[in-house]
């Protein structure tokens, strides 16, 4: 499967978010491996099913709120059946508003950082849930490896890690996959790849992409609806940023935050 490089996302998505409930991938994509009790067969065949309870889980997210919008509904799973969540915050997100001045920036990096922390606790998570990296917005390619080694420093053979696909289409989301990639191999822990702006650039009839390891987990209403409520704390991205562009969350987001699916590709490439 080719490689894809970054690419620029556009203000309008490709495909409408409710049309890809209806498409083929969307639609027939088999359910993750997920057990709420204990651990029993794989309802797809792919591996024995992971009990929710047993999780150690470990989210790799390159900005605030891609926790939320990758995995959010995940989250609040594992924390409802007793597992735990650690939220690797590997940038602030201090760039999303465009160019501004330094002191600027750092503002924004410590509301982001305080977003972050209070999204995660609407969802159930601990205080100490957050390990802060501080990599810079919008270069972490630059750290790849320093990124990959500290992952592997804190990843052991029986967490499962979520991280943004490396087919994504924002250059920091890419570099996250192919660290955290590189650091569960070498840990032997089991990892996922959560598409979160490939729904806005892609197409379902894209052939470049590999559909056949899409996997979906179903969420039960109430713990969508906390998602949802997560992601009203991230504040500053609902707000108009220094461009003219509109918020980073925009309608076709916030749409896609309401489907009661999430989705991630497992042995993506």
């Amino acid at each position: 499967m080719p490689v894809h490089r970054s690419r620029h996302i556009g203000r309008r998505p490709r495909v409408a978010a409710h049309a890809w409930c209806d498409a083929a991938p969307w639609r027939d994509a088999p359910a993750l491996p997920i057990a709420t009790g204990g651990a029993t067969g794989g309802a797809t065949g792919d591996a024995p099913a992971t009990a929710l309870r047993d999780v150690r889980l470990v989210v790799v997210a390159p900005h605030p709120d891609d926790e939320l919008l990758a995995c959010g509904g995940l989250i609040a799973s594992v924390l409802a059946a007793g597992g735990s969540v650690r939220v690797v915050a590997v940038t602030d997100g201090e760039a999303s508003h465009g160019p501004a001045r330094p002191a600027a920036r750092r503002r924004l990096a410590h509301r982001r950082d305080r977003e972050r922390r209070a999204g995660l606790r609407a969802l159930g998570a601990a205080r100490g849930a957050v390990r802060r990296l501080g990599l810079p917005d919008g270069a972490v390619a630059r750290h790849e490896r320093t990124l990959a080694r500290r992952l592997g420093a804190l990843l052991t053979d029986r967490d499962l890690v979520v991280v943004t696909a490396r087919f994504d289409g924002h250059p920091d989301h890419e570099a996250c996959a192919r660290a955290a990639a590189r650091a569960a191999r070498r840990r032997g822990a089991r990892l996922l790849q959560a598409p979160v702006w490939m729904w806005h650039w892609s197409r379902p009839d894209d052939r470049t992409l590999p559909w056949h390891a899409l996997r979906h987990l179903e969420l039960p209403a109430p713990l969508a609806a906390r998602k949802r409520r997560a992601l009203r704390h991230h504040r500053s991205q609902h707000e108009r940023g220094a461009t003219r562009r509109g918020p980073v969350l925009d309608a076709a987001i916030r749409a896609r935050i309401r489907w009661l699916r999430e989705f991630f590709f497992v042995d993506a490439p």
